[in-house]
């Protein structure tokens, strides 16, 4: 494809490629940017988390690489003789999605609040990490957070926290919490 542009330009030099991204990844690629110097998108390995918390990223259904990504989801959900154990999945969402009806712990979310769960889930694991905490309004009292929290702590390194927001604020500080966790 990109030769055909190329090609394109060439033989017309007026002709400028514009790009649009239908759904937009620029704060996930600007947060990768400023915390790991890439800006790029990652890949999540679900089938190596035992516990999942989710903000509003339907993965199951049409965030980023979703038909892989429900393939790798749906190991972690199947018990047999090799894995005797269920992955556990709280989902924080404004709107009802596919990923958000699979989980075990759905919960309702107003937009607005989403940063700030976002940044209170990060203080609370922050707190169990001995590392500084982000100053931000607390949204009060949030459902099976600090039980989300607790997991997610037990589980460090087969953990896995992602977001579907485009805000780089956001979705760096995501990025802190899987630090915190050595989900990296």
């Amino acid at each position: 494809t990109k030769d055909i542009i190329d090609e394109f330009i060439e033989r017309y030099p007026s002709a400028k490629h514009v790009e649009y991204d239908t759904d937009s990844m620029h704060g996930m690629r600007e947060a990768n940017k400023n915390n790991f110097g890439l800006a790029l998108i990652p890949t999540y390995n679900f089938e190596k988390a035992d516990v999942v918390v989710s903000f509003g990223a339907d993965f199951l259904g049409n965030w980023l690489n979703s038909i892989g990504y429900s393939r790798d989801y749906g190991k972690t959900r199947k018990i047999n003789k090799e894995h005797r154990k269920m992955s556990r999945h709280y989902h924080y969402e404004s709107l009802m999605s596919l990923t958000g009806a699979n989980a075990d712990y759905r919960i309702p979310v107003k937009p607005s609040q989403e940063g700030l769960i976002i940044a209170k889930l990060h203080n609370l694991i922050a707190s169990k990490a001995g590392k500084v905490t982000v100053k931000a309004s607390d949204p009060g009292d949030v459902k099976f957070l600090t039980k989300a929290a607790d997991q997610l702590w037990s589980a460090r390194g087969k953990s896995l926290v992602v977001s579907g927001s485009n805000d780089p604020e956001v979705q760096m500080l995501i990025n802190g919490i899987n630090h915190m966790l050595g989900n990296y």
